[in-house]
């Protein structure tokens, strides 16, 4: 795979609409080799619009991946008290942990396998670790399974999620920091 330039940086406002592009084409290419084209479909049917992103980004700490004025991929960061699996956090929370979730990390497919992700992800980790938290969940599709676990985060469950007809799996995985 070529080596492109990239930077990672936080995310602006003016991002919304590329942020977009790369989920959407994330899943209905990249994702092609794990998830059927019906399963593809019911995940991402078209572009979310600018207001869904900037409703699902907001109170976050989001980062972009950016290669010739492009965003190519991004990541963010979901405070405790937002994270949406209950079972993970409740567990973690009972034990006194400062807990966040990694909630979002996509790249455009042409940049799979060239570091994108793995930069976008050491950026996050050292800002968690900044902040003091112990631990980190990910809900993680069967193609990004692999990659969080090459970062130590071991799976909890796998999970089937029923949308329109179609039953969309993810593991839930965590990841000790302290």
């Amino acid at each position: 795979m070529e080596r492109k330039c990239f930077i990672v940086r936080p995310f602006t406002c003016g991002d919304v609409e590329q942020v977009a592009k790369v989920f959407h084409l994330s899943i209905n290419q990249g994702a092609s080799s794990h998830y059927s084209e019906a399963e593809r479909a019911v995940w991402s049917p078209n572009l979310r619009s600018n207001e869904y992103w900037l409703t699902r980004l907001s109170g976050t700490k989001t980062w972009v991946a950016e290669c010739d004025l492009c965003v190519v991929g991004f990541i963010n960061l979901k405070s405790d008290d937002l994270i949406t699996d209950d079972l993970i956090a409740g567990d973690l929370k009972k034990r006194g942990r400062q807990i966040a979730e990694v909630d979002c990390l996509f790249t455009l497919p042409d940049y799979i396998g060239i570091g994108v992700a793995s930069e976008l992800y050491r950026t996050l980790e050292k800002h968690a670790r900044a902040l003091r938290l112990t631990s980190l969940t990910v809900e993680a599709s069967y193609l990004a399974k692999p990659f969080f676990e090459k970062f130590e985060f071991q799976v909890k469950r796998k999970n089937s999620h029923p949308r329109d007809g179609q039953k969309l799996v993810n593991f839930s995985m965590f990841k000790e920091l302290i």
